[in-house]
This record gives C-alpha cells, sequence and structure tokens, in this order.
C-alpha cells in the first residue's frame, strides 16, 4: 500500500509497533490517520520505528 501510494506521489508512513506479550503489527499511515488497519487492531501497539 505504502509503494502504490508513494507512486501516485502520497507521502505516507510505515510504521512498526509492538506491544506485550510480544506481538509485532505493521500499517501505513498518512500524519495521524491510519490507513491500513482499523484503528483498533493497532491502537495497542507502541510504534517502534516509522518508515517514510
Amino acid at each position: 500500500m505504502r509503494t502504490m501510494l508513494a507512486r501516485r506521489g502520497l507521502g505516507v508512513d510505515l510504521v512498526i509497533g509492538v506491544m506485550l506479550p510480544f506481538a509485532a503489527h505493521c500499517w501505513v499511515q498518512a500524519g495521524s490517520v491510519v490507513l491500513s488497519d482499523p484503528l483498533d487492531r493497532v491502537r495497542n501497539f507502541k510504534p517502534l520505528l516509522t518508515v517514510r
């Protein structure tokens, strides 16, 4: 999704997050708006790395 949007000139971030007990997940967001997942799915993850 990030690559597709970047090809169209839209700047979005790939965010990698973690939570305990250990789980990891990544999602795409523009500013504070999550684009690739429901907010309930990513709400409990702590962002660890953001790729712009």
